[in-house]
């Protein structure tokens, strides 16, 4: 494999993976009704503003595990399972760099390309709705290749975000393969320390079914407990935006995840995990990503 080809050709999943924010707002009724949401409060344009702030502030970064296709002719090389290792995040503001163990194609992740490269790449973002305080973005891209999609919000702390269809090419024993990719994450200002008192932190999911593209939206709510410095985290009323319809898994829930002094949290593995921390001054908000019954998700939250 050309490990120099491979690294040139993977700066398009480091720029699109999560850049939130751009154009106008909107929101069709028939998704207001089916998320339960209202009109979207402010617009893409208001959430660009603040992304370069938050970028730039981020200290903490959570990435899923990346799910894919490839059009590789040998069957070992034709699905792609990025796992996310917090180790492998470092730096301020944090990058991620894994590397697929199929193919060997590496993948560095950061909120700050997702900002910088926004506008180069990015076709389209428009409001769509609002739900618990939180507007949610709908961005489509691909003006230089096939069209990918990204849902998601800048809060005032952190930024999440959900990603289908991203596309990118590699080289692997000499032939190059096109690559379709699908994974969610979430980063921002870590409020640094664990919460002082228990408490509730209600927002949204975006999400996506691990093994095809689609865009799923549903309810996140956050609970606290401050004697044991655990959280459980709930994940309901999951609907298929592009269905029109309820998600044939409606719901996703943990409990008893272990908070750090530092106000992250971490549990689980592959498939099944949750990661994230509380973000900004009075933990006023919470955002990470999730893993569980088929469905990779992303989740921003506000203190209630």
């Amino acid at each position: 494999m050309n490990s120099t080809n491979v690294a040139a050709r993977c700066g398009f999943v480091v720029a699109t993976i999560g850049a939130l924010a751009a154009c106008e707002s909107g929101g069709p009724d028939p998704i207001l009704s089916l998320t339960g949401s209202v009109e979207p409060v402010e617009t893409a344009a208001d959430q660009r503003v603040r992304s370069i702030d938050i970028a730039a502030r981020s200290d903490g970064l959570a990435i899923s595990t990346v799910h894919g296709e490839t059009n590789s002719a040998i069957p070992a090389l034709q699905s792609v399972v990025l796992p996310s290792d917090p180790s492998d995040c470092s730096g301020a503001p944090p990058r991620c760099t894994a590397t697929e163990p199929n193919t060997g194609i590496p993948l560095t992740l950061s909120l700050g390309s997702f900002v910088r490269n926004l506008e180069s790449d990015l076709d389209s973002q428009e409001a769509v709705l609002t739900k618990h305080g939180i507007t949610l973005t709908d961005g489509r891209g691909g003006r230089y290749g096939p069209t990918y999609r990204q849902y998601g919000a800048w809060m005032d702390h952190a930024g999440f975000y959900v990603l289908t269809g991203a596309r990118q090419q590699g080289v692997v024993a000499g032939a190059t393969i096109s690559i379709t990719l699908r994974g969610a994450a979430a980063g921002g200002e870590l409020a640094g320390s664990r919460p002082a008192a228990s408490g509730t932190w209600q927002g949204v999911m975006t999400g996506t079914p691990a093994t095809e593209d689609g865009i799923l939206q549903g309810a996140a709510t956050l609970t606290y407990d401050m004697a044991s410095h655990t959280l459980d985290a709930s994940f309901t009323h999951i609907v298929d935006l592009d269905r029109n319809a309820a998600h044939t898994v409606t719901e996703a829930s943990f409990a008893d995840v272990p908070v750090a002094a530092n106000g992250t949290f971490s549990d689980g593995t592959v498939g099944n995990l949750l990661r994230g921390g509380f973000k900004g001054p009075g933990h006023e908000e919470a955002a990470g990503v999730f893993e569980q019954n088929g469905i990779v998700g992303a989740f921003g939250a506000k203190r209630q």
